[in-house]
């Protein structure tokens, strides 16, 4: 029977997770740094290019921080050329922010950069080990959603 973790190995366990996130939005900044993609700005657009287009006020809420931060990056990606605003045919004042053609070139340039990357480390878990560590994730994110419901 497997030994159940201790609320410090939870504590652990999230500290690990914040310095992995930080040390991850660090080297993002690092690797698409002449591209003038921000990690904030990067992860908008890979949740744009997986989830396709979302309204400003649901791209903050996914990510817990002000609607108003969104709309900074969202108007300077669109300055950009990275993302339209298109009609929301479920609300008449709200748009949806969808990436453009462009947009899209950039995540599959972005994806490419961070692919030569990896393979520079020259390290990559293995699948089950990938598996696990991502249920895990994926359970706490659950659990801490819930609480927020």
């Amino acid at each position: 029977m497997p030994e159940t973790a201790s609320l410090d190995d939870l504590h652990m366990l999230a500290n690990s997770i914040r310095r992995s996130y930080n040390r991850l939005r660090h080297t993002t900044d690092q690797i698409h740094a002449a591209s003038g993609i921000t990690a904030p700005k990067r992860t908008l657009m890979m949740d744009l290019n997986r989830d396709g287009p979302q309204t400003v006020p649901a791209l903050a809420s996914a990510r817990f921080i002000s609607r108003q931060i969104i709309q900074t990056q969202v108007n300077e990606l669109k300055t950009e050329g990275y993302l339209k605003a298109t009609p929301n045919p479920q609300h008449k004042r709200s748009v949806l922010i969808a990436l453009t053609a462009s947009g899209k070139a950039m995540v599959k340039k972005m994806i490419q950069a961070e692919n030569v990357f990896i393979k520079k480390l020259g390290w990559l878990p293995g699948a089950e080990e990938l598996s696990t560590c991502q249920q895990v994730l994926d359970d706490i994110y659950e659990r801490l959603d819930q609480d927020t419901e």
